[in-house]
């Protein structure tokens, strides 16, 4: 059974007809139980094994996609799904139910589909793609801990085939420092009585001291400077709607003009990322250079810190399984680490943020919380993970034997013509055709000359996903220039 009284409620997906609402609980015989939490994301993952008199019997509670909810009495531990619920007969343990769930986040990922967007908040374009998936999401509608702070960047993405978690990671990397995740809602409770899957968006908080761990509660740690996030200079590349790709570099200022080492506390080291095609602003892509640089311009720290007690911030006992991610854990025993002996919680130095907690006990009584603090990099798992992604992506996206472009995303190009011998008053014409095949027609051309001689005001007619036809009328008899730019609409 279960330690310190966590109880396992499993049921079937509440608010449909499709089969009855059946609620258990099988903490009693639960063995082995692990969870974690993660930022981002919220709810991780949990795994368990349920020893039962006959596992072969069908239980709908335990069936895929039913829900799972790990409760300390009135406190939610984990809340998700089922994923891989397996029946399982070995000769050492003889039959049980081997059961793996996912966290509430996973309804986010049900519904990959198209949207485009223009100058929109990311909290506008949440809440659209919220009320595009309103009579299916799993999620709670409640979006008041969506970006509570209502920042007014604005942003013009195109996303083909993403589900809403891209498109909520999407955002919050745009916004800078901020992070996600789809917690117990505080109020709402589903058709079974436990709380709905609520997402929560918000910047990231480094500076708050949310738990403490004593000498006393400390089994072991590893602290190491990590190379992978030592650097000076940030330069990333990213695409303008308007004036297409370009790059932009932010610097330690500690750094000398030419690059020298100078005051900075390393030599000049150089992270260079793509911020993909998501279109931006050069104000936007230096606001995420620069949030990468406060991170990496002093020398941070991987760090994993195994507990058997863990306090809150005024040093009162708190149950392990209550601990979660995106908080921050202060260890006054490393205080020394810093460069003069200090008082209080300081970040990097005795105060990590905590980007994972695994909480594991064994069917022998055993217990411990494993944390996974803020800096811990692994390049070569970072990469992975984004080809991964990507990979997964792309097998969404339309266009697969010829290049298309991604709905919504504007095409830029040149264009124009020099036309001799033309008649007063004639209107004259040039097709021009468009770099790829757009996915629709646009609804308009916006036309911005760079010379003109002897030529009336342009405009686009024709429009179709191939191209469209320039013309203009002649001003007087003789030849007639246009050349400048255009942008596609509504495409």
């Amino acid at each position: 059974m279960l330690r310190d009284h966590l109880s396992l409620w499993a049921y079937t997906a509440p608010n449909t007809t499709a089969y009855p609402l059946l609620v258990a609980e099988y903490g009693e015989v639960c063995e082995a139980l692990e969870f974690t939490t993660v930022a981002p994301g919220g709810f991780g993952d949990l795994a368990c094994v349920v020893k039962l008199a006959d596992a072969r019997l069908p239980r709908p509670e335990l069936g895929l996609f039913a829900r799972v909810c790990l409760r300390d009495g009135p406190i939610t531990c984990f809340a998700g799904e089922w994923s891989d619920p397996a029946s399982v007969l070995d000769a050492q343990r003889g039959e049980y139910l081997l059961l793996a769930a996912l966290g509430g986040g996973v309804a986010l990922r049900d519904d990959p589909d198209d949207s485009v967007y223009s100058a929109q908040t990311a909290q506008a374009i949440i809440a659209a793609e919220f009320a595009r998936r309103s009579s299916f999401l799993a999620v709670d509608a409640d979006q008041s801990l969506v970006l509570p702070n209502a920042p007014t960047q604005t942003f013009s993405p195109a996303y083909d085939g993403y589900h809403l978690e891209e498109v909520v990671h999407d955002l919050a990397f745009a916004l800078g420092d901020y992070t996600w995740g789809v917690w117990d809602h505080g109020t709402h409770r589903d058709g079974a009585g436990f709380p709905t899957w609520q997402l929560q968006m918000h910047p990231r908080d480094t500076t708050t001291s949310h738990y403490t761990a004593q000498a006393a509660d400390i089994l072991g740690w590893r602290v190491a400077p990590s190379g992978q996030r030592a650097y000076n200079v940030v330069q990333v590349a990213y695409v303008d709607p308007t004036n297409g790709p370009a790059t932009v570099t932010v610097s330690d200022p500690r750094l000398a003009a030419g690059g020298a080492q100078n005051l900075a506390p390393f030599r000049r080291r150089k992270l260079r990322r793509s911020l993909g095609a998501v279109p931006l602003t050069a104000t936007q892509a230096t606001a995420i250079a620069t949030a990468w640089l406060q991170q990496y311009q002093n020398v941070t720290n991987k760090v994993e810190v195994e507990l058997r007690a863990v306090r809150d911030a005024a040093g009162h006992a708190l149950p392990l399984h209550q601990a979660r991610a995106d908080r921050n854990l202060y260890v006054p025993e490393l205080a020394v680490r810093g460069p003069a002996l200090t008082s209080g919680p300081t970040p990097g130095v005795n105060q990590f943020y905590i980007v994972e907690t695994s909480y594991r006990e064994t069917a022998a009584g055993d217990y411990r919380l494993i944390l996974t603090l803020d800096n811990d990099a692994d390049q070569a798992g970072h990469l992975l993970a984004q080809l991964k992604l990507s990979y997964d992506a792309a097998q969404r996206r339309r266009g697969s034997y010829r290049v298309v472009t991604s709905p919504g995303a504007p095409e830029v190009g040149y264009c124009g013509a020099t036309l001799a011998n033309q008649s007063a008053g004639a209107t004259v014409g040039v097709a021009i055709n468009f770099k790829t095949v757009l996915a629709k027609a646009p609804t308009s051309i916006v036309l911005t000359p760079s010379a003109t001689s002897n030529a009336g005001t342009a405009s686009a007619a024709n429009l179709s996903v191939y191209g469209f036809t320039l013309q203009w009328t002649v001003a007087a008899a003789g030849a007639t220039t246009w050349l400048g730019t255009y942008q596609t609409v509504g495409n």
